[in-house]
């Protein structure tokens, strides 16, 4: 029994894709998994990579895995990823299940479920993959090797079946750890890395030293020649005191015992040129102030006389602004008068037009209807009109709902015998369709019957596609198998394996065979057109019993309507109050009764607003008892009187205000030129009061704290010159000292090179050392991963020739063999006498061939439970049969230690798939005798919840 690692089911719950918890028997030497791409597929091999490595490579972020990441997003409640398997290992059957604990997972391991107990990753992986490691390997480096050994030896992705016959540059390096993990070479190849690593790293730091070193060199060499020409022969020490001595500085250092030389120097050096800097500072000036001594005098004379006038101007100024504001207000109060009498004015036109439109609009409504019963004279006046319409009294609201229901009602009745015809007609129309109706009941059984018959149409169409497809694929195949060059002694069939004894009578059945398929596709094809004629036969009496009886509900609809309608119109004129008799002459009589009310009532409304606005007596504009006739006449002549008043008001204003915006005008100039002068005498005062300020400031600075005379002028210039002498010397002094100083840091720097250089170059020599001892190393591990990798492959070719050669059915090539010695991972195929790299010459399917054979070489000498992720992308339909034959071999010589699940979207896979196994009885495997072949069948997805079925064994 091989010590391989078998999974013989799997529980998966709340994990990615996969939300409610699903059992997967895996007990099977092949399980398919068979679904539409985003249901699960992926999922479940990523479910058990974690189990079995506490990681997903495909969900990694650089080097760290979080388990959060396995949460599945549609789990309703607080249900956390977990994985729980039933394992075979060396024979034995245990219990292994992980669970997502916030950030961590817990791992549990046991014979049994009642007897699992926690387990430590380095524990569990040791028990797994115990030989991806040597027992002294760090435990950390150890999981991380027997991590990858697992999820290379299997799972096998797209990616890893692309890389294990792809030999470009791009991916010559994501290969070679396909194959280091597949083999279990892992650590040999990582070693050399890791010696990479080491002299790449120690090589830069070598180069750095090296350029430290030469960096150095160079500056002793300067330095000699620097001391070599340097001639200073005086004491720094010495100089400097003389230095700090000019300038006041020797009482700081009386305490320091051991003065710092350069920093006294940096030190006398600040504060010569701060000293030099305010004596220069002090010269400049004193100058400037002895430039301009003369003008000073001058200035201030002028400044007295400047100031007295500024207060004669600024009393000016304020005498004039008061009177001007006093102008300012009468004009603004006799400019209201005028305007007051404008808007007075332009009031009475309004009134007068508004009113005379009233009048004329009243007068144009009482003549529309003169023959009205009862009539209305037509000189009445606005006092016998309100006794005669009492609606003018109303609200308006009130005569606007009015109005609104008068005309609603002579548009109403304005149909009323169109309708009464329709009605007739409507009845009519029924009367006719009524005999044809059918029933709901007699409809309900139609439908039924139509849903029935297309029900039976689809089935006979499902039936002849299925019927077709298998029939034409099945009639194809024969007929290459009749056409191809087979031994003669072969008798057994290649779809079911029955043997018939022999070559002849084989041909013989796929000959009859042949002959039945038109029949049966004919057939099939007849009962389908049946079906089809009859579904739509039902359907046409369905849809002519439907639209009859919508038709009818239609014009009873219709008819209903008109006759509410035609009650309602009756109900609406009693509820107005007039004779039913003549509707149309009552309901026009009170409209034309209703629009005078309501032209009178405006007008009334219209005089009362004006005459408010106006502040007039009651009737001014015109009185009640005014006929309407002449109404606009009263009118013109009451306006006129009052205009006349106001245009007489109105003149009077307009020359008051003249005169007074005069004098405002005139007092504005005055101001005017009054401001310009003080503005001008306090510029020219400003301007000799910043001179002085200038000039007793630059005193203060050069001379503070003194008086402003000449004898002190000529005091002040004596202090500077003898500054500016003890400055200079002070200068002398130090340049001396900082020249001598710099010979000696340039001496004590050359002995501290020289002290550093002997060590470093030792230093450098031990790298370099260091170095080539890493070199052997890597090339020592690099043979020794090429040794290996050379003598298992070389094993693991034997195994692959047969297999490629029996899945690839267009033979191409005659053998798979290895590169040369310097790359013994590079694959070529013999063609005759041609040399083939596969990389290059081999199509996309004859690729995935030969990485398929590879794959389930390794997996048959390692044995336990292998993942193909979707394993049949490129290949054709011949290519897939051979495909499928490897697999049923393989389990009718593998089936007790090598375990298969493999994954598709690919539904003729399956159907393929089954036929291959449909003879095939149970076979042995670690738990047992079962069935060869488990397809496993999923649905739905991780939003709307995924579930499964045993698609067979039914």
């Amino acid at each position: 029994m091989s010590a391989g690692v078998r999974i013989s089911s799997l529980r998966v719950d709340a994990f990615r894709g996969i939300s409610d918890p699903i059992v997967f028997d895996l007990s099977s030497p092949i399980t398919l998994v068979f679904a539409p791409n985003g249901t699960g597929k992926t999922t479940l091999c990523e479910a058990a990579e974690w189990l079995l490595t506490g990681q997903v490579e495909r969900l990694k972020e650089g080097k760290d895995f979080n388990p959060q990441v396995l949460q599945s997003k549609w789990v309703k409640d607080q249900r956390q990823p977990s994985v729980v398997g039933q394992i075979w290992v060396g024979g034995e059957q245990r219990h292994l299940s992980r669970l997502v604990n916030g950030e961590a997972q817990e791992t549990e391991f046991g014979a049994a479920a009642g007897d699992a107990v926690s387990i430590g990753p380095n524990e569990l992986l040791s028990f797994l993959a115990p030989s991806a490691a040597a027992n002294e390997t760090h435990h950390l480096r150890a999981i991380n090797l027997r991590q990858r050994w697992l999820r290379g030896t299997r799972f096998l992705t797209a990616e890893a079946l692309a890389a294990l016959v792809d030999s470009d540059d791009d991916t010559i390096q994501r290969r070679t750890q396909v194959f280091a993990d597949l083999l279990g070479i892992r650590h040999l190849l990582d070693a050399e890395q890791l010696c990479d690593k080491y002299i790449a790293d120690l090589g830069s730091r070598e180069r750095l030293l090296s350029q430290r070193i030469l960096g150095q060199e160079a500056e002793i060499a300067t330095l000699k020649t620097a001391l070599d020409t340097a001639g200073v022969t005086t004491s720094a020490l010495s100089e400097l005191e003389a230095a700090e001595a000019a300038l006041g500085l020797e009482a700081d250092n009386l305490n320091v015992v051991d003065p710092n030389v350069a920093g006294r120097i940096e030190a006398a050096m600040a504060e010569q040129g701060r000293r030099k800097h305010l004596a220069e500072l002090r010269s400049s000036t004193i100058e400037t102030v002895a430039a301009q001594w003369e003008v000073r005098v001058e200035a201030e004379t002028k400044l007295a006389a400047l100031s007295q006038s500024e207060s004669i101007l600024a009393a000016r100024l304020v005498q004039i602004e008061t009177d001007g504001r006093l102008a300012a207000t009468a004009v603004s109060e006799t400019a209201a008068r005028q305007t007051l009498q404008s808007e007075t004015a332009r009031l009475l036109t309004s009134a007068r037009d508004a009113l005379t439109k009233h009048a004329n609009t009243l007068a144009g409504i009482l003549g529309v209807h003169g023959d009205a019963s009862p009539p209305i004279d037509l000189t009445a006046t606005i006092a016998s009109l309100y006794l005669r319409l009492p609606q003018s009294q109303w609200s308006s609201d009130e005569r606007a709902r009015r109005g609104v229901a008068l005309r609603a009602a002579i548009a109403s009745f304005g149909n009323d015998a169109e309708e009464a015809r329709r009605i007739e007609l409507l009845r009519g129309q029924l009367d006719a369709l009524a005999p044809n109706l059918m029933s709901e009941e007699a409809i309900a059984l139609l439908r039924s019957e139509a849903a029935a018959l297309e029900l039976a149409e689809s089935d006979a169409i499902a039936r002849l596609q299925a019927t077709s497809g298998p029939l034409a694929r099945l009639q194809g195949a024969a007929r290459d198998l009749l056409e191809h060059a087979h031994d003669d002694e072969a008798s057994e069939c290649p779809v079911c394996k029955h043997d018939w004894g022999d070559a002849s009578r084989l041909r013989s059945a796929i000959t009859s065979t042949l002959d039945t398929v038109p029949e049966l596709g004919h057939l099939a094809q007849v009962a389908a057109g049946s079906a089809s004629q009859a579904a739509r036969l039902a359907a046409s009496r369905l849809e002519e019993a439907v639209l009859r009886r919508a038709q009818a509900d239609r014009l009873r609809s219709e008819l209903q309507t008109l006759e509410q309608a035609y009650s309602r119109r009756r109900l609406d004129l009693d509820a107005l109050g007039l004779s039913s008799e003549d509707p149309l002459t009552s309901l026009r009589t009170a409209d034309w009764h209703l629009s005078i009310a309501t032209a009178l009532a405006a007008l009334v409304e219209e005089r009362r607003r004006f005459e408010t606005l106006l502040s007039l007596p009651a009737a001014s504009l015109f009185g009640d008892e005014t006929p309407i006739p002449g109404l606009a006449a009263q009118l013109q002549q009451s306006v006129a009187v009052l205009e006349q008043a106001i245009q007489l008001k109105l003149s009077a204003v307009v020359t008051e205000l003249q005169e007074k915006t005069a004098e405002r005008d005139r007092l504005r100039r005055e101001h005017s030129v009054a401001q310009q002068q003080l503005r001008d005498c306090r510029q020219e005062l400003q301007g000799l009061t910043v001179e002085a300020s200038r000039l007793a400031a630059l005193w203060d600075e050069a001379a503070p704290g003194r008086a402003f005379t000449s004898a002190m002028l000529q005091e002040v210039r004596q202090e500077i010159a003898e500054e500016t002498a003890i400055v200079a010397g002070a200068a002398a002094a130090l340049a001396a000292a900082s020249a001598a100083w710099s010979v000696q840091v340039r001496r004590e720097r050359l002995e501290q090179l020289t002290a550093e250089v002997a060590p470093a170059r030792e230093q450098c020599a031990r790298m370099t050392l260091r170095i080539d001892a890493a070199k052997r190393a890597k090339a020592t591990f690099h043979e020794a991963y090429n040794d290996v990798s050379k003598r298992q492959i070389e094993d693991l070719s034997r195994v692959v020739n047969p297999l490629f050669a029996r899945m690839h059915a267009n033979r191409v090539f005659d053998n798979i063999r290895l590169g040369q010695t310097d790359e013994p991972l590079r694959w070529l195929a013999d063609a005759g006498n041609q040399a083939m790299d596969p990389g290059k010459d081999f199509s996309q399917g004859q690729r995935q061939d030969l990485a398929l054979a590879l794959f389930l070489g390794r997996a048959r000498s390692l044995g336990g439970t292998f993942f193909l992720d979707e394993p049949v992308t490129h290949l054709d339909d011949l290519n897939r049969v051979g495909l499928l034959d490897i697999f049923r071999a393989t389990v009718m010589e593998s089936s007790p230690i090598v375990n298969l699940v493999i994954t598709t979207a690919s539904k003729a896979l399956a159907r393929h798939l089954i036929e291959k196994f449909s003879a095939v009885g149970p076979v042995e495997t670690p738990a047992g005798r079962t069935v060869p072949l488990r397809v496993l069948e999923l649905d739905g997805n991780g939003r709307t919840g995924v579930i499964m079925r045993n698609a067979y064994p039914g």
